[in-house]
């Protein structure tokens, strides 16, 4: 990793070439910092859509390669948002600090030797790193999302947005981005600055603009009786920045999970040119370790790079993906880093391996095992999964787990309370036209599960596996026990092809009555 910033020149030092005038100002970009003086460094990090102009080479601090024109205004913002919070008043009590990181000018720009990509590469893969270390974490935005967050955030409490405000912000492309979530939970205090002239307000804190985007979708949900589906089918983009919501809160003391991470940015928009980014973004999300020892940047490597940091923390939650699995014996359970041959360019841009089952939220029901994710074990025999449930299959499911899936799906009214009303995924009245099966499919496939859409039936559930294993002899199907959804587990099948272990992910939909226990993996 190479750690650059953007400080202010010394008053009476001689100008150098590449130094820009800034806020009446001269500044520099300074480093890179040897690895024993980054500890000491102070730094604020900042946060913008590059957008589709580009600068003319070399005209901001001589930069070598192509930046965003949204570079200049980010970082003219961020410096003056940064004066506001030298204040030491009861809502800002930040450090003061006139140092900036911004990637455009301090993500390493040359690449034509090994050391200068292995520089640049390792960088990429320290934001982690880098947000968690800076001081505070400035979000520039500019337009009318910059009006509408100013205006709901300026009261005691903030109010919920109107639906054309809604309707702006879901448009917005900072939401979307790719690296959001990971600057997001990092940032130890984060706030949103604009580029927009004339504003009132130098700064106002994420978190507020966050339960306001809540409370904003759960108003919208009951005045118009709908359901989880109509927020994913009108606002996606808000529903994501919503679950990041709870992400941010318990950051500070819970240890996110892989499959957490994968779910949330699998979301988010990406590049088809650079799809490593979202790789790379959950790397900055799983750890705040600086990378001194990169991957070539391509994308097997970064997978399986991934994969080994969430093995030493004992998190073996991304099993729980699409991908096919390994070949090699005794990691067949592993997702496979060499996926289905590619032979054109269109297939490299399409090809994001460790694409989560399904997309969606995931808890810890023990509040004894807060932070707790799938974990697992070794012996001299193998890997042993922890807390799994061995799920059998019957010919119906039970109709108390039907009713439990019925209310998840479609809601519930209690009788003797009839304001206090439980959303469900779809509109209520849809129970009578929708059967409880077609509806739960629906949902999942909503939610980006891709596999077969013939489940199996188990007495408490179904159990939707990545292929077609209907066939197969020798089949166990497994639920995890320590990470769920609010309608199921994430889960595990397994089966014999030629007298050899094979396995896939897969998504269990109901209740779990059996014990857990320790699965070894074949």
């Amino acid at each position: 990793m190479e750690l650059n910033l953007v400080v202010p020149v010394e008053p009476g030092a001689m100008r150098e070439k590449g130094d820009e005038d800034i806020r009446g100002r001269l500044w520099r970009v300074t480093g890179p910092y040897k690895q024993d003086q980054i500890k000491d460094l102070t730094f604020h990090c900042i946060s913008y859509v590059w957008g589709p102009g580009v600068a003319e080479l070399g005209s901001f601090f001589d930069c070598k390669r192509p930046i965003s024109d949204k570079t200049r205004p980010a970082l003219e913002a961020a410096i003056k948002a940064a004066e506001s919070l030298k204040r030491d008043d009861r809502e800002h009590k930040v450090e003061k600090v006139e140092a900036f990181w911004i990637d455009a000018l301090c993500i390493p720009q040359m690449e034509t030797t090994l050391r200068e990509k292995e520089a640049r590469q390792a960088t990429l893969e320290s934001m982690g790193y880098i947000y968690s270390t800076a001081v505070s974490v400035i979000i520039v935005l500019k337009g009318p999302i910059w009006n509408i967050i100013e205006t709901a955030t300026t009261g005691k409490s903030p109010s919920p947005c109107k639906l054309s405000d809604l309707q702006v912000l879901e448009q917005d492309r900072w939401i979307s981005r790719v690296w959001t979530y990971q600057e997001l939970v990092n940032g130890a205090d984060t706030y949103f600055a604009t580029m927009n002239p004339g504003v009132g307000t130098p700064v106002v804190q994420v978190q507020r603009f966050l339960n306001c985007v809540g409370a904003s979708l759960y108003k919208w949900k009951k005045e118009n009786e709908q359901g989880e589906i109509g927020v994913l089918e009108t606002f996606p983009r808000l529903s994501i920045l919503e679950d990041a919501l709870g992400d941010i809160l318990m950051s500070g003391y819970l240890q996110r999970t892989a499959l957490g991470v994968l779910s949330n940015i699998g979301l988010r928009d990406v590049d088809p040119d650079y799809p490593q980014n979202r790789l790379l973004a959950c790397l900055g999300a799983l750890t705040k370790e600086a990378s001194w020892n990169a991957s070539s940047g391509d994308l097997a490597q970064i997978a399986d790079k991934l994969m080994k940091i969430c093995e030493a923390r004992n998190d073996y939650s991304f099993i729980y993906t699409s991908d096919r699995r390994s070949d090699e014996p005794g990691r067949r359970w592993r997702p496979s880093t060499t996926q289905k041959e590619r032979t054109t360019q269109k297939d490299l841009k399409e090809s994001h391996p460790l694409i989560p089952i399904i997309n969606w939220h995931i808890w810890t029901p023990n509040p004894g095992l807060l932070g707790a994710t799938q974990n697992g074990h070794l012996d001299e025999r193998g890997l042993w999964l922890d807390n799994m449930v061995r799920l059998q299959r019957f010919k119906s499911v039970d109709q108390k787990a039907i009713k439990e899936l019925e209310v998840y799906l479609f809601g519930s009214t209690d009788p003797e309370n009839p304001n206090h009303v439980l959303i469900g995924v779809f509109k209520p009245d849809m129970a009578a036209s929708l059967h409880w099966r077609d509806a739960l499919l629906k949902f999942l496939l909503k939610i980006g599960f891709t596999g077969c859409r013939t489940p199996l039936t188990c007495d408490l559930g179904l159990f939707y596996s990545q292929i077609d294993i209907q066939a197969f002899e020798e089949v166990e199907i497994f639920a995890a026990s320590s990470i769920v959804w609010k309608f199921g587990h994430p889960g595990l099948a397994r089966w014999k092809e030629d007298g050899v272990a094979k396995y896939c992910a897969g998504v269990y939909t109901g209740l779990i009555k059996q014990e857990a226990e320790s699965v070894l993996m074949l």
